[in-house]
């Protein structure tokens, strides 16, 4: 089951903070923390053209654009797709997207795992790969 829509007016993101783990292969390893008003701070772990933290700033357009893609699938309180206990169908050595996120209405977690239910959760999957595309990072993530 996708995570339900919540209405804009009902919580605007101050900050958020996403994170990739691991996989069974070379996939980038990071977390990107960043503010509303563009503040944002990549911290590379393994698999990244940059490791250890690195100070950027977004642009207004950049922000809304990551909030807007991602504020659909974050609600208040946690959502975890992940496991074989949570999904049906469940493929192991995948890296999982870890978002969490302050706004004005509360604060919220999303756990989405590429192995979890992979044709149900399509969306989520493309628009959590996607999402980084919006900011200043890709010089940091790519090992080129």
């Amino acid at each position: 089951m996708e995570p339900q829509a919540v209405a804009s007016a009902r919580f605007g993101i101050r900050s958020l903070t996403y994170a990739t783990t691991p996989c069974h292969g070379f996939c980038p390893v990071y977390s990107v923390t960043i503010d509303a008003d563009g503040a944002g701070v990549f911290n590379g772990t393994s698999n990244t053209a940059v490791v250890g933290e690195r100070r950027f700033t977004a642009t207004p357009v950049q922000v809304a654009s990551l909030f807007g893609r991602l504020q659909p699938y974050l609600s208040v309180g946690e959502v975890l797709l992940t496991g074989p206990d949570t999904c049906k169908v469940y493929v192991t050595d995948l890296p999982s997207i870890d978002v969490t996120w302050t706004g004005d209405g509360g604060t919220g977690h999303l756990l989405y795992d590429y192995g979890c239910d992979r044709d149900a959760h399509r969306p989520l999957a493309e628009t959590l790969r996607a999402a980084p595309q919006t900011l200043p990072i890709a010089e940091l993530i790519s090992q080129r």
